[in-house]
């Protein structure tokens, strides 16, 4: 009776273990699954969307004469600012705005950018957050 009880007890202990050691295998896979802070996201939660500059527009006053959201800039003012056209996808369609380019940063066709878009035909200029070149 008591060799009976003692492989009862040792069965119940090995079944306890082998949780316990499950736990810790998956605690530590999950550990490893576990990135940094990216740098290259982009804050969904503020409605950023993930871009990339298609062009720089030329300082010269025609091309902001077509563009609704440059139409209300002076000639001095839009000389004095950079723009580029950006494009992004929005529930499988591929957009293209006009953002200006913050001041200091550098931006070249190609580059993927943080973009707050608005749209041009209503007047608005999209936003860029950051570069990710």
């Amino acid at each position: 009776m008591k060799i009976f009880i003692h492989t009862i007890n040792e069965g119940s202990i090995m079944r306890r273990m082998t949780g316990v050691l499950s736990i810790a295998v998956s605690a530590v896979l999950l550990a490893a699954c576990a990135s940094k802070s990216d740098t290259r996201a982009v804050n969904w939660e503020q409605r950023a969307k993930r871009a990339w500059v298609v062009s720089e527009l030329a300082p010269d006053a025609s091309v902001a004469a077509a563009r609704p959201c440059l139409a209300n800039l002076s000639v001095a003012d839009y000389a004095s600012r950079h723009f580029v056209e950006v494009r992004y996808h929005h529930a499988k369609l591929m957009h293209h705005e006009i953002a200006e380019v913050p001041p200091g940063m550098v931006l070249k066709a190609g580059d993927e950018i943080e973009l707050w878009p608005a749209a041009c035909s209503a007047g608005k200029l999209s936003r860029i957050g950051k570069a990710f070149n």
